[in-house]
């Protein structure tokens, strides 16, 4: 199951030539590196509780999400292949380097399996935010508009004991 195709990924580099005699990478290696990452992703996906069945047409942002992630890191494969055909004293040539791929490929991985895009896939997720999970003050589970008179009476300021 790919997320994105290959005319997407090569889209990233506009002087890459598809369909010419000789080119390399051909579209059967590019294919191989949406599907190597497409089940990268979707098993993080999948480990996270995300549905994946008829993703397309139920959540299109979500599988936009999934399909950029797959996007991103058979674009950096592709970059890296084309660069390398270039030798290391050519130019880009105007192209995306590959290594921001990688690292905006890398990170949204990662943001995917810490849970940032759980509310995305599952509207009853919970998400982090900065207030406690049942309301009232970071730290102490009580009601903000309490005085807090009695709380801490141990270690109040300048008592002797």
């Amino acid at each position: 199951m790919s997320f994105t195709t290959i005319d997407a990924v090569a889209a990233h580099y506009p002087g890459f030539q598809r369909g010419v005699s000789g080119q390399a990478p051909t579209d059967a290696q590019i294919q191989a590196w949406i599907d190597n990452h497409s089940a990268r992703v979707a098993a993080l996906a999948v480990a996270r509780g995300y549905d994946l069945d008829g993703l397309a047409t139920a959540n299109p942002q979500g599988y936009a999400l999934l399909a950029l992630m797959n996007e991103l890191g058979a674009a950096a494969d592709l970059g890296d292949a084309l660069f390398s055909q270039l030798g290391a004293d050519a130019g880009t040539q105007g192209w995306a380097n590959p290594t921001t791929f990688r690292r905006s490929y890398e990170n949204m991985l990662a943001e995917l399996n810490r849970g940032a895009y759980d509310k995305a896939f599952i509207a009853s997720a919970r998400t982090g935010d900065a207030y406690p999970a049942f309301g009232g003050t970071a730290g102490q589970e009580t009601d903000p508009s309490d005085p807090e008179e009695d709380s801490n009476v141990a270690f109040r300021k300048d008592d002797t004991f």
